[in-house]
């Protein structure tokens, strides 16, 4: 090779590697900025000021609060209204002529991650309004409530409401807190479950000052002096674990930690586990109950079935299985959702299952129906449950007629 072809090597390797270089450089900065202006981590005691003691239900929204949601995935405003509701100010008896669903469920519905109107409950109201139909969709949904404390809370206030649907959205961690009288530091209500039904077992609920907080992430990565690094590792921590891993071996980061599952993934294990077969006794005589309850006031009601992102994502299911180190073939994401149907045949409520039409919806980096680091729904997974919602209600005859004669069946 002559001198001046070398250096016409050397000069365009050396160009080549000038430019990643400058892109990787680039890239790092980019990266920098975008982390510096993340929200707060997982938690960061919003519940604190809004959520108060209740002796009957252990907490309830506080009337008139407001407080800001500041995470790294959204930043959003939540406001409770009169009635202890995430929802515009309501009459507590419909206009007449108005006809008026109540929801009733978790933080999935109350819907912190999203704007208010971006909630599947407005979204479903919003739907009905312009069909020409006076409809109200209520928000009554309150973070970490299970089934024991909506069936309380529809007692204690729903009953007044005057709703003519009542829908009861339904997560998979419910099967165990309804068997629980405590959740993560916050005392809760419990019933006992005798041959002639079911019996509330501690009122008033004891006081505790800490506010219910969901459990802490199951594992956390440490954090890398590379904004760049650390946001490739967050996306095969998240996206293919396994990959992650095989990484990990080479030396460049720390392998995923093992980890034990907490006992209310055993739902979905197809072994026999005690604890959650008195949480399914205990959920099942609770809906049974409001079944009956609802019944009494003239009103219906229909269970929407919340699957979790694993149940929905098959990205986020491999990274279950890869963190807890499940066996293939000894769990069953399918499960939850029928033995619920099955509860809803004996006592003759209709369950809708989100989870088709969530898999449908979930398009990865494109839009997803779920947030990667939180786990709740986007505005994308709000307005899939607001859809189907509707659909599933105007298939069972259940809406106005304004409604059901434009509803997609």
């Amino acid at each position: 090779m002559g001198r001046e072809r070398r250096h016409r090597v050397l000069g365009t390797t050396a160009l080549a590697l000038a430019s990643v270089v400058v892109t990787l450089l680039l890239l790092e900065g980019v990266a920098r900025l975008a982390r510096r202006f993340e929200g707060g981590g997982k938690e960061a005691g919003e519940t604190d000021r809004y959520h108060e003691y209740d002796p009957l239900l252990g907490w309830r929204k506080k009337p008139g609060a407001e407080v800001v949601y500041r995470r790294r995935e959204y930043q959003v405003e939540v406001k409770i209204n009169r009635l202890g509701h995430r929802d515009p100010e309501r009459s507590r008896q419909p206009v007449p002529g108005t006809y008026r669903i109540l929801a009733l469920g978790d933080s999935f519905l109350e819907g912190y991650t999203v704007p208010l109107p971006k909630t599947a409950t407005q979204v479903l109201e919003r739907s009905l309004r312009d069909q020409g139909c006076p409809a109200e969709v209520l928000n009554g949904g309150t973070a970490a409530y299970s089934t024991d404390q909506e069936l309380l809370a529809y007692q204690w206030q729903g009953v007044d409401l005057g709703a003519r649907v009542v829908l009861l959205f339904f997560y998979y961690n419910d099967v165990l807190f309804n068997d629980r009288q405590e959740y993560f530091g916050a005392y809760k209500p419990a019933f006992e479950l005798h041959r002639d039904g079911l019996c509330l077992h501690r009122f008033p609920v004891r006081e505790r000052r800490q506010p219910p907080q969901p459990p802490e992430a199951a594992a956390e990565r440490r954090r890398s002096a590379s904004a760049l690094l650390e946001w490739v590792q967050d996306r095969m921590w998240h996206g293919a674990p396994r990959t992650y891993n095989a990484i990990a071996r080479l030396g460049l980061w720390e392998p995923m930690p093992p980890v034990s599952p907490r006992l209310e993934l055993f739902v979905f294990a197809r072994r026999r586990v005690e604890e959650i077969e008195g949480g399914w006794q205990k959920t099942e005589a609770l809906l049974d109950l409001l079944e009956r309850e609802v019944q009494a006031q003239g009103a219906r009601l229909a269970v929407v079935y919340v699957p979790s992102r694993m149940e929905v994502q098959e990205r986020s299911w491999e990274l279950t299985k890869t963190l807890y180190r499940l066996e293939e073939g000894q769990w069953d994401r399918g499960q939850v959702m029928r033995r619920l149907g099955a509860a809803g045949a004996r006592s003759g409520f209709p369950v809708l299952d989100l989870t088709p039409a969530l898999r449908r919806a979930d398009r990865g980096i494109l839009g997803a129906p779920y947030f990667t680091h939180d786990g709740h729904w986007t505005e994308t997974g709000h307005a899939v449950a607001a859809r189907e919602t509707e659909a599933f209600l105007a298939g069972l005859g259940w809406l106005p007629p304004c409604a059901a004669s434009a509803s997609r069946p």
